[in-house]
């Protein structure tokens, strides 16, 4: 063989290896379509095909039990959160109790749907609770409805709500507060926390109020009847808690107070007038701040009413527009003529006499009749007496003449 030839095929039988063992990565990159290698076998000891079977299987079972006991912890965590919902526990401990597939489906699925349920039950009892603008917002939520929305009530809008109505409970406490109330108010309007705010009108507010109710009570003393100081002294020596106290100074001293009142209404209705009567009557039977007002005025109007009356009534002092009483005058005037015989024949010469006199005459100079009471009836009657017995004896000394001068002649 020529030299030519020999390098030929030495050089075929070099490049052929490398040919054929690229020709399947050539194949894979070509466009035409082409059966997918075999997997290739893992490796093996010889003789130990079927265990190596089962090392595998073993392998995934380990990864199932691994992610079960993660989700059972998880779970249990759940469970041991006390933020965590009675709708939540129930899912859970439900859970617990099945299969790795239901705590799965519990932690994907289950577990928001029944935080969201518990969220809206809770926003619905803060709402129930809450003040004016607690209840505001929550409603705004409950309205709304999406989780985002109820679960940013719970974590903030709750709290932002709250301190605008604690705010406004501090000012109300203002009115009528001792002094510890409100030193301990302007210091939290000025520089309290939200939190700070929100311990004093929940627990800290009670404590402080106690002091200043207390000497409130002992204030009472000095000008309290007979009935309320008597129970304060025995309020007192009871040892009375913070809500006692509170409860005497906002109720139980007014009812002692009020029992005082009707005491010292019926003392001034036993001594007063009609009107004062009628109006302490009025009061008794009213409320008891119809009875602070009687005390306070309504006695006093009485009584000028009272005085009033009384002075009207009063009898005449005798200067009326008719002063005729003590004061008359009178004038008469009288004549006569007569002429008669005696009996024995003897012409009797006529007498003849004229005469004027004051005779008693009705008060005021009237002639119409004398009053029947008073001096001048009294006047009148010893006056018509004397003149009736005058005429009688002048009668009798008459007749008496002319027996006599019968007798003579």
């Amino acid at each position: 063989m020529k030299l030519p030839r020999l390098a030929s095929a030495i050089a075929v039988a070099a490049i052929a290896p490398a040919v054929l063992f690229s020709s399947p990565a050539l194949a894979a990159d070509s466009p035409s379509p082409a059966a997918p290698p075999a997997p290739s076998a893992p490796d093996s000891v010889p003789g130990s095909g079927d265990q190596g079977a089962q090392e595998d299987e073993g392998q995934d079972n380990g990864q199932d039990d691994g992610q079960e006991a993660k989700d059972r912890k998880k779970i249990e965590e759940i469970l041991a959160d006390p933020a965590s919902g009675p709708g939540v526990r129930e899912a859970a401990e439900k859970a617990l109790k099945g299969t790795a597939g239901d705590m799965r489906h519990f932690l994907e699925v289950v577990w928001a749907e029944q935080t969201h349920a518990d969220n809206r039950v809770r926003v619905a009892q803060i709402h129930h609770a809450g003040g004016v603008a607690v209840k505001r917002e929550a409603e705004k939520a409950l309205r709304d409805g999406t989780p985002a929305v109820i679960a940013e009530f719970l974590r903030e809008g709750q709290h932002v709500a709250r301190l605008e109505d604690d705010t406004f409970a501090m000012l109300q406490m203002l009115n009528g507060a001792g002094r510890g109330i409100t030193e301990r108010v302007n210091h939290l309007l000025s520089h309290g926390t939200r939190e700070e705010i929100r311990a004093f009108v929940e627990t800290e507010q009670h404590a402080i109020r106690a002091v200043d109710d207390r000497v409130a009570i002992f204030s009472m003393l000095s000008e309290a009847g007979p009935i309320l100081k008597e129970a304060i002294q025995t309020f007192l020596r009871s040892n009375p808690t913070p809500a006692q106290l509170r409860e005497f100074v906002t109720t139980t001293q007014h009812v002692h107070r009020d029992n005082d009142n009707r005491v010292l209404i019926t003392q001034i209705a036993s001594v007063g007038g009609p009107e004062v009567v009628k109006a302490a009557r009025a009061a008794l039977n009213g409320t008891p701040e119809d009875r602070v007002e009687f005390l306070k005025t309504g006695q006093h109007v009485a009584r000028e009413k009272d005085k009033a009356a009384e002075e009207a009534g009063k009898p005449d002092d005798g200067k009326g527009e008719d002063e005729n009483e003590g004061s008359g005058s009178g004038s008469g005037s009288g004549s006569g003529s007569g002429g008669g015989k005696d009996e024995g024949g003897t012409p009797g010469t006529d007498d003849k006499g004229t005469g004027t006199g004051n005779r008693p005459v009705p008060a005021g100079g009237n002639s119409g009749n004398l009053a029947t009471t008073g001096a001048g009836a009294e006047n009148a009657w010893i006056a018509g007496g004397a003149a009736t017995a005058f005429a009688a004896g002048a009668g009798l000394l008459i007749a008496g003449r002319r027996r006599r001068e019968s007798a003579g002649g």
